[in-house]
């Protein structure tokens, strides 16, 4: 069976969701911002860097020009990448043995990511997955961003193009809403629930699991 599969990478694939929060906690520390990093992720998640910095600025009253946001979002780019040659960024578990396992059964794997086109580029060496990743979408490559599921669909046309159109197409994610506009581009959605939080039960997801090895029992 011909069979294409699109992973996120944070918080998917590798533990970057942590270095994202902290990063842009201490941006807003530095406007006398107070925010908890988690909870930037939490509730802002769905957001661009730029869309969430700018509204919870403006929601603390406090006034700045738009090219320190767009400064600020360039250069968290680079302290990222700048962090993963420092060794501070993990493969989130079973991850390696998952997507080897994928590989070997002609999985055609790709990335899909908000993540600039330099990080991807750079984390797909790093962790020597060259062979297993076999190409990528950055979320600043496509004209429309979330929500529109442009991202998405423009992985699965490129993946199709290098290769075939699949009997079945599969994405793993690990944000609620994510899972929805992945269904609207017609894949068999899978939420990778870690923490254990509210089950979906809804038509957008089709599996849910709580760990990469799991993957097992479905693919």
């Amino acid at each position: 069976m011909q069979t294409h599969i699109v992973f996120d990478l944070d918080w998917t694939i590798a533990d970057t969701q942590k270095i994202h929060q902290q990063i842009e906690s201490d941006f807003l520390k530095s406007k006398w911002c107070i925010m908890d990093p988690q909870i930037i992720w939490v509730k802002y998640a769905w957001r661009s860097p730029q869309e969430r910095i700018s509204e919870l600025l403006s929601f603390e009253n406090i006034s700045i020009d738009q090219w320190d946001i767009d400064n600020f979002v360039h250069s968290k780019d680079n302290i990222v990448i700048n962090l993963l040659q420092k060794w501070e960024i993990e493969l989130m578990p079973y991850a390696t043995e998952i997507l080897q396992y994928l590989h070997n059964k002609n999985y055609k794997i790709w990335l899909a990511s908000w993540a600039c086109r330099e990080f991807i580029n750079q984390f797909i060496k790093y962790f020597n997955l060259e062979n297993i990743i076999i190409a990528s979408t950055s979320a600043n490559e496509v004209e429309k961003k979330k929500p529109h599921p442009d991202v998405f669909l423009n992985s699965f046309s490129q993946i199709e193009s290098m290769h075939w159109n699949p009997e079945v197409k599969y994405v793993i994610w690990d944000w609620r809403s994510d899972i929805e506009w992945w269904y609207k581009s017609w894949a068999q959605t899978i939420r990778l629930n870690y923490c254990n939080k509210t089950k979906l039960n809804d038509i957008y997801c089709n599996f849910e699991i709580q760990s990469l090895k799991d993957l097992q029992n479905i693919l």
